[in-house]
């Protein structure tokens, strides 16, 4: 009776084991229908991220073979998933992109090691920035790896546009043949075109660069340099200048320069070399005032530059005389042997007045056979002294053997008085006068 009764003890508590092992299997189950369930839904929504995506994402094996691909790189291969997965790369790629696409893949197994390139599709000729990422299993093997491809095809049309742009600008910037140099505020350059290297002597650019050396030959800016002017003042400013330095004449433009924070940074500044430019002016300008003849200065010339005279006399009290002359006998001259001879007389008798007179004075042919000296005086015999001299000359070229006619005229000569100033006009009116009275008595 009792070897019954432990045997039904016995019988009991194993049923209760199996109940309790019963129960912990159930729990077990229900977890892992919990974590297959999870794990599904992760699995969705990884799939609905990857998919969702704009970026190529797929995934091949150590033989190129595809073992994952996303619906974006699904579309630009135009293929479905049960076309493509378990094919090859080789299946839908050139040979030339398999073998680039085949040593990217080597490196990831070999190293280990993620690595990003930039690819050009030859089948749409866009750009991708592709990810290879190696992916372990739980023993650190490499079983897979992972490609992700994002489009940068628009970002790298703008980088080659905006390089193609600086290109553009530093082509245009060199190709310039006026100098352009760039100035920070403590008057470095530190940026310059090709003209201006060559005419400056620039070497490489670094600190301490000074403009006003390269420009001026100094060791310190300029006084009144309107270009540091224009650092200072943050304005534009345009001159003209001599430089004899680079043995040149400047037109400048110095164009202030402001940071993003519109704040000043320095200066642009643009030198043209004038020089030729000045040279044909300065010849304008003394054609435009000088006697095509006789090489003297014209009525435009006299009045310009003895009223500036006069001017000056005036503020420091100097005297001047104003010689009025008049060659006599030049129709005569012409009419019996001609204006060329004519000429000649007109000739002899500038190089008699610039001989006479000095380089300071100034010597005029005011028209036909009338001339006008201005010079400076400072004794009260000084009229005598010039027309005594006048005649001299005059008598000496006359006693030439060859002559055919003699050089004859009349002056009349009027002293400004700085303390009386008149005018130009009045003292020649005056001098003209006294000439006519000079003629008119021989």
């Amino acid at each position: 009776m009792e070897d019954q009764d432990n045997t039904k003890e016995q019988l009991i508590d194993e049923i209760a084991q199996l109940r309790r092992r019963i129960a912990e299997l159930e729990v077990l189950e229900a977890g892992r229908s919990r974590a297959e369930e999870s794990l599904q839904k992760s699995e969705e929504k990884f799939r609905s991220l990857v998919d969702s995506t704009e970026d190529s994402i797929y995934l091949v094996d150590r033989h190129c073979r595809y073992l994952y691909i996303n619906k974006k790189h699904l579309s630009r291969l135009c293929l479905t998933e049960r076309r493509t997965l378990g094919q090859a790369y080789a299946e839908f790629h050139s040979p030339e992109e398999t073998r680039e696409f085949v040593g990217k893949l080597n490196d990831v197994f070999s190293t280990g090691k993620s690595a990003m390139h930039e690819y050009n599709s030859r089948r749409d000729n866009r750009y991708f920035l592709q990810t290879f990422s190696p992916v372990k299993d739980l023993e650190g093997a490499i079983t897979a790896v992972t490609i992700v491809s994002k489009d940068i095809t628009e970002r790298k049309k703008a980088s080659e546009a905006i390089l193609q742009a600086k290109q553009d600008w530093e082509h245009t910037f060199n190709t310039i043949t006026d100098m352009i140099t760039i100035h920070d505020r403590d008057f470095n350059i530190i940026r310059a075109n090709k003209a201006a290297e060559q005419i400056l002597g620039l070497p490489f650019l670094l600190p301490g660069t000074k403009c006003y050396k390269y420009y001026h030959g100094k060791d310190d800016p300029m006084e009144g340099c309107p270009s540091c002017d224009c650092i200072k003042s943050g304005m534009p400013v345009s001159f003209e200048m001599s430089e004899p330095y680079l043995n040149m004449y400047l037109e400048i433009r110095a164009i202030p320069r402001f940071d993003a924070g519109n704040k000043l940074a320095g200066l642009l500044h643009i030198a043209r070399d004038i020089t030729e430019r000045k040279k044909m002016e300065d010849i304008l300008r003394t054609m435009s005032i000088t006697d095509e003849l006789t090489g003297l200065l014209n009525r435009r010339g006299f009045f310009s530059l003895a009223q500036k005279q006069l001017k000056v006399a005036e503020r420091s009290k100097r005297t001047m005389s104003v010689i009025y002359a008049d060659l006599d006998g030049l129709k005569a001259i012409n009419d019996t042997l001609g204006h060329k001879e004519g000429d000649a007389a007109l000739l002899e008798f500038a190089e008699l007045l610039k001989d006479t007179f000095r380089e300071s004075d100034i010597i005029a042919r005011l028209g036909g056979d009338e001339f006008a000296v201005v010079v400076e005086v400072s004794e009260p015999d000084s009229e005598v002294i010039i027309k005594k001299r006048l005649e001299e000359g005059l008598e000496a070229l006359n006693s030439r053997k060859d002559r055919r006619y003699a050089l004859l005229i009349s002056i009349g000569i009027i002293r400004y008085d700085p303390y009386h100033p008149r005018s130009i006009d009045e003292l020649l009116s005056l001098s003209d006068k006294l000439m006519y009275e000079n003629k008119n008595g021989k």
